[in-house]
């Protein structure tokens, strides 16, 4: 009698051990690709640019010394990326892009 229930004790045992194993495995996490911060892809004129170059305190000051053309009513020369991209405050379209001179 002894003997068959030590043997039944193993058996749960092993069952619980094996159980527990395939609790604990799991699959490899997905790999994701994180977008940038800005989120920024080649515009052209009649884009939407982001929202953040929309703001008054992106705007560049100082258009004139960078031989720029005066910005138009409602618009504001910002710096994106390697371009200067005039940018219509009330709705973010793009109106005219010039590269930044080095």
């Amino acid at each position: 009698m002894k003997n068959k229930s030590l043997i039944a004790g193993l058996t749960i045992l092993g069952c619980v051990s094996l159980a527990s194993f395939a609790v604990q495995a799991e699959d490899a996490p997905a790999q994701t690709v994180q977008s940038s911060k800005d989120n920024l892809r080649d515009l052209e004129k009649g884009d939407r640019a982001p929202e953040k170059f929309q703001r008054p305190d992106a705007a560049i000051k100082d258009w004139k010394a960078k031989g720029l053309k005066e910005p138009s009513k409602q618009s504001q020369w910002v710096r994106i990326n390697d371009k200067y991209v005039e940018v219509q405050t009330t709705n973010g379209q793009i109106t005219d892009i010039t590269p930044v001179k080095k």
